[in-house]
């Protein structure tokens, strides 16, 4: 069942990435330092963490935003929704889950800068 459940989550966020990736690449980004989180129980939102998922954690943004995040190293792209709140370490301004680092390619060096653009109601809601 989990992998039925995260194959429909990575065929269903990259759809939204080609959907959305002109808007998004339309609109100037601006960078954060972001690293993963691989566990939990629930999220701050009161969902169950999936590790899998494309979410993230932020300690200012609203539950539901989405953002569209590129890593400039590698880049590669992914849309993720905040469900959750932290990072709690100094110096972080993003928590990705373990399934959207591995999608743009950061799993190894575990914290790098992202470029992000903030996606607005309109085109979350095509989301």
């Amino acid at each position: 069942m989990l992998r039925v459940t995260s194959s429909i989550t990575i065929i269903f966020s990259l759809m939204s990435l080609f959907s959305t990736a002109s808007y998004a690449r339309s609109n100037e980004g601006s960078l954060l330092k972001a690293s993963f989180y691989s566990s939990g129980q629930r999220t701050a939102s009161g969902e169950r963490f999936d590790q899998h998922g494309f979410t993230a954690a932020s300690r200012t943004l609203p539950f539901g935003t989405r953002l569209y995040l590129t890593n400039p190293a590698t880049g590669r792209s992914v849309i993720v929704r905040i469900n959750d709140r932290g990072p709690f370490v100094r110096g972080r301004d993003l928590d990705l889950t373990r399934g959207a680092a591995a999608a743009i390619g950061m799993i190894e060096q575990g914290t790098v800068t992202l470029k992000v653009v903030r996606l607005s109601n309109a085109a979350s809601l095509a989301l």
